[in-house]
């Protein structure tokens, strides 16, 4: 009775100590949340002069890019475009950008690339949409023409809309189709000026092809709004469309607009992106509205830019073209964003590949072999493990130098950028685990030479010290090598996720799936590397029940802290996988088996710790992070569309892609078999007839280290939107790092210090 009150008051520590945690991680976002609204964000937007808004004009185009305009802006007339200067006409816009807001606008629909009618119905709906099949090209058929839209029923009849142009109409919807809205159509942008309507939409892409015929016939559209719409006019410019080449577009807004996040190098900041000089296609419709009506529909997926009362910068013709280093900026940071996107399959060939490749040399190699070859493989093959376990982190601190631009022309990334991406990675991983190498011969070495108290007599008349394992050099290696995964990415979340965002793994802006926090590729890294510093540091430590409570709890508590919380990580998927990884784990370390019981109070304890972050997010200034929108999707019933979503995201490819198809299920076949020559290996091992007996004495934290990832990995592909590709990651984390502490020999040493004899003879004295 007593081992299973003692196994009873350990669950309920440990999970007190997890909901303390978190309350102490929420309260603290919610002072930091308080203290970053007291402070100053930007200018407020000045008073309306009258309570008539002041109308607004968008004018739309495609595939145009701040790359496309300053290489424009540099050409001269007749060259390579045709009869027509185009260098004007790019200095023209370049100039009117000086005088407004510049920013880059992720464009991302549900599909790959953009077409321009999927923009102009996302910008209607104020969610990603499609007008075009995924799988048909742009010239496709397209959807029909809506009776009206979301932007337009959040307007209502009050406000005035006309549309210009066969595409502007999926924004709009067709003219008349509802009594309660007024929208017209328009033959030109003159006629529309000439209404005087509150909201003027303009296509000014229609029957253009080429960059130049584009900037073109943007460039006249821009001329016409500022000499003939009346004085005050908002005029915002923007390519809502990337089928060309997919990536962030180029947008104008007026001058002074702002955003709850403030302006960053005088750029302003996405309300939703948290990024400098960065907004997203959803967020114009939220902006829109605001502006003409002073509120939004919380059902837009944006969130809105605060345009100012009035607008009007006009620019003297025959203008030069302004040097302006915002506009160089965002030119460069769409560059890299098209750079990441290129590298994150090659990124994760290298990890992926290097880890599988890792474990079937090491099972060739390690198979039995003479007693005389075994040290010198060991320490190949634990070397080996420790230096790809600094890869994760290696691809993050990569992040840091301007691999992108090696090779790039044009506003083009070329392939020697990938190249460049992957050799500073494997420098700086080399570097990594030489920090660690140097770090650990510097504390030992440190141990080693303490001085000794106690005088030569007492030393003479002591009983002998006993003798206990500790780690070998290596081991404090590879577990340092491995802590700098998720203690470098966590930390580069927490601080805004500067390292993480366009990085070679992925979370860029042509993908536009998050641009803040942890996502899906940092937290399978992040958590499988986190579970077996855990699992390591229990060995390590004494393998107690204790050390499990205090492993487990401080760790994987502020692990679980900086993914979650709203300001920090913003990780719902992390989140709900966390918890009860770390509770599987903290329970296999302690020796307690886990009842149904159990799991019910583990997913109770999930979703209060997900609520509570929710709860956070919904209460702090700012607006919320998308787990406050799910939170609040749950409570008016639209999460099942929501969760609808995701789960065809899941197996959407599988079904729509027979190659995908054929691959998952080779996949699965290889996974199998694996796990099948792992199950065997582990009860040979037991028995004692294992060929890799001879590698570790003991593998039950090996064996709790694996069945906690099996639950990580299960949880991360059935909760994140990322699918199978998050056991990938799990895996490039994990497998490396398990290797190299499993194949790190504990040494014997005595409880106290060696004396200054033995430490100089140990060091060749």
């Amino acid at each position: 009775m007593r081992p299973r009150r003692r196994q009873q008051r350990l669950v309920r520590a440990v999970v007190y100590v997890l909901v303390l945690l978190v309350v102490i991680g929420m309260i603290l976002a919610m002072v930091g949340s308080t203290l970053a609204a007291a402070a100053p964000t930007g200018p407020a937007p000045e008073a309306a002069s009258s309570s008539r808004p002041a109308p607004v004009v968008v004018l739309g185009t495609s595939n145009l890019t701040w790359a496309d305009l300053q290489k424009a802006s540099h050409t001269t007339a007749g060259e390579d475009l045709g009869s027509r200067d185009v260098g004007s006409a790019a200095t023209h816009l370049l100039s009117f950008t000086s005088g407004g807001e510049p920013m880059s606008l992720s464009v991302r629909t549900p599909a790959d690339r953009t077409c321009p009618a999927d923009g102009w119905l996302t910008l209607g709906r104020g969610a990603r949409a499609s007008a075009v099949e995924p799988t048909d090209s742009c010239t496709g058929t397209t959807a029909a023409i809506p009776g009206d839209t979301p932007l337009i029923r959040a307007l209502g009849g009050d406000i005035s809309v006309q549309a210009v142009g066969p595409r502007a109409q999926l924004a709009t919807g067709a003219p008349g189709s509802s009594p309660s809205t007024s929208v017209s159509l328009a033959p030109s942008l003159p006629e529309a000026l000439a209404d005087g309507a509150d909201l003027t939409v303009v296509d000014t892409a229609r029957d253009v092809s080429t960059d130049a015929e584009r900037i073109n016939a943007l460039d006249d559209a821009l001329r016409t709004a500022q000499e003939q719409a009346p004085p005050g006019t908002r005029i915002i410019v923007a390519s809502l469309a990337d089928d060309e080449d997919p990536g962030p577009q180029m947008a104008v807004l007026p001058a002074g607009t702002t955003s709850t996040r403030g302006t960053s190098d005088g750029l302003v900041i996405g309300t939703s992106t948290h990024r400098p000089g960065l907004a997203q296609l959803t967020d114009l419709t939220p902006t829109l509205t605001t502006a003409l009506t002073g509120r939004s529909d919380p059902a837009f997926d944006g969130q809105s830019l605060g345009l100012p009362t009035g607008g009007g910068t006009s620019v003297p013709p025959n203008t030069a073209a302004p040097d302006d280093s915002r506009i160089a900026r965002l030119a460069d940071d769409a560059l890299h964003a098209r750079a990441s996107q290129r590298t994150v399959i090659p990124a994760g060939a290298l990890l992926m590949g290097s880890a599988v490749a890792l474990l079937v040399w090491a099972a060739v190699a390690l198979r039995d072999p003479r007693a005389d070859r075994r040290p010198a493989r060991r320490r190949r093959a634990a070397g080996a493990a420790t230096f790809l376990s600094a890869l994760p982190t290696a691809l993050l601190l990569v992040n840091a130098v301007p691999w992108w631009r090696a090779g790039a022309r044009e506003g083009a990334p070329s392939a020697w950028s990938q190249a460049a991406a992957l050799t500073g990675a494997t420098v700086i991983a080399a570097c990594v685990t030489g920090l660690a190498a140097g770090t650990t011969t510097l504390v030992r070495r440190r141990r080693h030479l303490r001085p000794v108290i106690s005088s030569s007599a007492s030393e003479a008349s002591a009983p002998p010290l006993p003798l206990r394992p500790s780690p070998s050099p290596v081991g404090l290696t590879s577990l340092l090598v491995t802590a700098t995964i998720p203690l470098a990415w966590l930390v580069d979340a927490a601080t805004g996720a500067h390292l993480a965002f366009n990085n070679p793994l992925g979370m860029n802006a042509v993908v536009a799936g998050r641009f803040y926090g942890v996502s899906n590729t940092a937290f399978a890294l992040v958590a499988g590397a986190l579970v077996v510093v855990i699992a390591g540091t229990w060995e390590h430590l004494g393998r107690g029940r204790r050390t499990a409570l205090v492993a487990t709890c401080l760790l994987g508590g502020a692990a679980l802290v900086v993914d979650g919380a709203p300001q920090l990580g913003a990780d719902v998927g992390g989140a709900l996988t966390l918890v009860p990884t770390l509770a599987f784990l903290g329970a296999g370390l302690a020796g307690m088996r886990l009842s149904w019981r159990r799991w019910l109070a583990i997913g109770g304890a999930t979703l209060l710790v997900v609520g509570g972050f929710a709860v956070v997010d919904l209460l702090r200034p700012g607006g919320p992070t998308h787990l406050g929108r799910f939170a609040r999707q749950v409570a008016d019933g639209s999460a099942l569309g929501v969760l609808g979503r995701k789960a065809y995201a899941l197996v959407g490819p599988f079904i729509a892609k027979p190659m995908a198809t054929a691959g998952l299920a080779c996949a699965l076949a290889l996974l199998a078999a694996a796990l099948w020559w792992l199950r065997r290996q582990v009860r040979d091992w037991h028995a004692g007839t294992s060929p890799y007996a001879w590698v570790a004495p003991s593998v039950r934290w090996v064996t709790v280290a694996l069945r906690s990832l099996g639950v990580l990995t299960l949880m991360s592909v059935l909760v994140n939107d990322s699918g199978v590709t998050m056991a990938g990651f799990i895996l490039a984390a994990a497998a490396p790092a398990l290797m190299a502490l499993l194949l790190a020999p504990a040494q014997i040493e005595t409880d106290t210090a060696l004396r200054p004899t033995d430490a100089s003879h140990d060091a060749g004295v």
